[in-house]
């Protein structure tokens, strides 16, 4: 969409107004049923003032004129499984953004706030705050927060703009099965591959973590827009990238309790299979008629 509009991927990153023209171009030119937004290429210098490491992107890593790479690693170590299992948002906010936003390392020295509960010591928890790094890491927040404020009224516009213009929204936001979560950058492909080997079990767990933690993350996308469409892509479920009793082990159960989930929240689940599903037709068949949406 930059490039029909003539523009590259770097600029409609970073110029918001140029992803607002180009994105409204591609759909008044194309005339398709529904529009999807224009949210998917991040604000760039939002990525450059956290120090986002998890993707390179366009003028960051790759050229200007091509689009975000993911950059996969093990951001959460092999051997860390029982610390996310125990307390998942606190590894997320303690462990994992720290190691994918440069600007937000101090905060793995953050201690929990459970002992708030208590005027005892109460004060303790909080003398991190006072350390240079941490405000610097805070300082960080608030100018990346000023940068998404700009982003986000350039797409809530364009939002409002398309409905207006008959294309209503095929989508009210996003979420994935629990594999995906956790073997797209979590573990990455290769480190959540050796652990269905090396420690089933724990990954088993992960994956029941992750669950309500999906369900949520469709459901409230979809209330909060009025929209019941939720867009979940599939990564690593096609043929050839598990057997069938991977599959049926390790990838469905899941991905099912997440789509009953969000049905039971009054949500329609927008399946994406990426890649060939020829083999697991007969598996995918056990959902609700009429319940779901799949592409194919």
């Amino acid at each position: 969409r930059a490039f029909y509009s003539g523009f590259t991927p770097q600029e409609v990153m970073y110029d918001y107004d140029k992803i607002h023209k180009a994105w409204k171009k591609f759909y008044m030119d194309f005339q398709p049923d529904a529009h999807g937004g224009c949210a998917v290429p991040s604000p760039g210098k939002l990525l450059e003032i956290l120090d986002y490491k998890l993707y390179a992107w366009p003028g960051h890593g790759v050229s200007p004129e091509s689009t975000y790479q993911c950059l996969e690693g093990e951001y959460m170590k092999a051997d860390e499984y029982d610390a996310f299992i125990q307390d998942p948002l606190y590894f997320f906010n303690s462990t994992y953004a720290p190691r994918i936003f440069g600007a937000l390392e101090p905060l793995q020295t953050l201690p929990h706030l459970l002992f708030l509960a208590e005027m005892y010591g109460v004060s303790v928890p909080f003398i991190p705050y006072g350390l240079p790094p941490v405000q610097a890491t805070y300082k960080a927040l608030l100018e990346a927060g000023n940068e998404a404020l700009k982003w986000a009224g350039v797409i809530g516009a364009f939002e409002k703009e398309m409905p207006e213009s008959g294309f209503p929204a095929y989508q009210s936001g996003a979420t994935k099965a629990p594999f995906d979560w956790i073997g797209d950058t979590f573990r990455g492909t290769k480190g959540i591959m050796l652990d269905m080997y090396r420690q089933p079990d724990k990954l088993l767990q992960a994956l029941e973590t992750m669950t309500p933690i999906m369900i949520q993350t469709g459901a409230s996308a979809a209330k909060a827009a009025g929209n019941p469409l939720i867009f979940m892509p599939l990564h690593k479920g096609a043929d050839g990238f598990l057997s069938d009793e991977q599959f049926k082990t390790f990838y469905w159960p899941s991905l099912r309790k997440v789509i009953m989930g969000l049905i039971d929240e009054g949500v329609v689940p927008f399946v994406w299979a990426e890649g060939g599903y020829n083999s697991r037709l007969e598996v995918i068949r056990d959902l609700p008629k009429g319940k779901t949406a799949w592409l194919f």
